[in-house]
């Protein structure tokens, strides 16, 4: 295999694949680097991906890419011990082209993404630790990225080098575009897929055909942590998926894997699951520092993408990855007919990211981790209150109406101050991300 390429791209998750595929398609000569066995095996997400923005970059994508059902209804509940306050919406049309979210498999959704690389030009290499970046030999400094050095001492060489290597980012910080990512700014989920025959499932969640369903959870399931859980249906399989902040958990020695088995004890949740057979688990880290964690995204011949750039607003976060794969791709291609990979070209890709309708989105939750360390408990409150007034206003007794509803006021008012509690919800409904 060749050592020198027009371009390299470190991580084939949803941000480095588009990289790829962009750049080969602009007749770059691109190498593309996964630590894992295949693309897709060190990574976990809920299960949806979002059809509009995926469709910028593969145009009727659904037709040739794997997915498992369309989305077509949506479910929140908010849990207490023994009952559950119930949102939900269906729409017939997100079950049709050109849908709304796909139920999606990562390892293949992401290996069918690296093999539309591939499919243009791109050399994929898998079991490819990428160690440390290599630079040119300067007198006064470290010089400019020139390549990369493998775990078995490999090297390889480009003009360009793109860190799509999610939330870890080892090779950001070597380059000094990051520091070291707070535990209170981080999510850790654990997921737990099960098998569930298909007309079961079908007649379980009423879904009709390749119709599907995403079902979350807030209150209950994290133990008044911030943090969410969700079910997601596959066509034969279903995922429950349950985190919260990595501090929290810390300070309340609790484990993800905790987590887990409480959610599934909820009554609620546990008939869902009746018959299901457990087949495998999953764990992730997802980056919610927002707009104060973003890292420097360019220097001279480098760029940043996806996770390492934390690239996330809300439960969006794969559909960001890949547009700013697709960015930073451009970038490249503009820097390669210039013949410049100078930190003022490729300043191009730092505009996109700000300019884009997502950053915009991230720009204006920057206070989001004042919000995380002021209503730690917002979360189990409002599940609370909404699951007490629903018990209260739904229980037929011997009471007059009038009185019923000025004894819930008073329930309401003892959980908590009324000024308190609409401010939790003001923050709630402008924070809340079911993953």
């Amino acid at each position: 295999m060749q050592d020198t390429y027009d371009a390299i791209v470190v991580g084939a998750g949803p941000s480095g694949s588009v990289a790829a595929y962009i750049m080969a398609r602009g007749g770059l000569k691109v190498l593309l680097l996964e630590r894992g066995t295949y693309p897709g095996s060190k990574n976990m997400f809920g299960g949806t991906i979002y059809a509009v923005p995926t469709a910028e970059i593969f145009p009727e994508f659904w037709e040739e890419a794997p997915w498992e059902r369309a989305v077509t209804t949506e479910y929140l509940y908010f849990l207490d011990d023994n009952s559950a306050f119930q949102i939900g919406f269906t729409n017939q049309t997100y079950g049709k082209p050109p849908y709304n979210k796909l139920v999606v498999h990562r390892g293949k959704f992401d290996s069918w993404l690296a093999q539309k690389a591939v499919s243009e030009g791109a050399v994929l290499q898998t079991h490819s630790l990428v160690t440390r970046l290599l630079y040119s030999e300067h007198r006064f400094s470290k010089g400019r990225v020139q390549g990369v050095e493998l775990d078995n001492g490999q090297k390889y060489y480009a003009d360009i080098v793109i860190l799509a290597e999610g939330i870890n980012a080892f090779l950001t910080k070597q380059a000094g575009l990051r520091s070291d990512i707070p535990a209170e700014t981080v999510k850790l989920y654990i997921k737990q897929v099960f098998r569930l025959p298909r007309d079961i499932m079908e007649e379980r969640f009423h879904l009709d055909g390749d119709e599907g369903a995403v079902y979350g959870f807030v209150g209950y399931p994290t133990a008044g942590i911030i943090g969410k859980a969700g079910i997601w249906l596959g066509k034969e399989t279903l995922g429950l998926i349950v985190g919260g902040f990595l501090n929290q958990l810390a300070q309340k020695r609790m484990s993800p894997y905790e987590l887990l088995e409480r959610t599934k004890r909820h009554p609620m949740i546990s008939r869902l699951l009746r018959g299901a057979e457990p087949i495998e688990y999953a764990a992730h880290m997802i980056p919610k520092g927002g707009f104060k964690m973003i890292p420097q995204l360019y220097d001279h011949h480098l760029l940043v993408a996806g996770d390492a750039a934390t690239m996330v607003s809300g439960r969006r976060g794969t559909d960001l990855a890949m547009l700013s794969g697709k960015m930073a791709a451009e970038i490249a291609l503009q820097a390669h007919a210039k013949g410049d990979f100078s930190q003022k070209i490729l300043a191009g890709y730092g505009w996109k990211i700000n300019e884009s309708f997502f950053m915009n989105d991230i720009r204006a939750k920057k206070n989001y981790d004042k919000y995380v360390k002021k209503y730690q408990d917002s979360d189990y409150l409002i599940s609370r209150a909404m699951n007490e007034f629903g018990s209260a206003y739904f229980r037929v007794d011997m009471s007059a109406e009038q009185d019923k509803m000025k004894r819930i006021q008073q329930e309401l008012k003892q959980m908590q101050l009324p000024l308190k509690s609409v401010k939790d919800v003001w923050q709630a409904l402008r924070n809340w991300e079911v993953l």
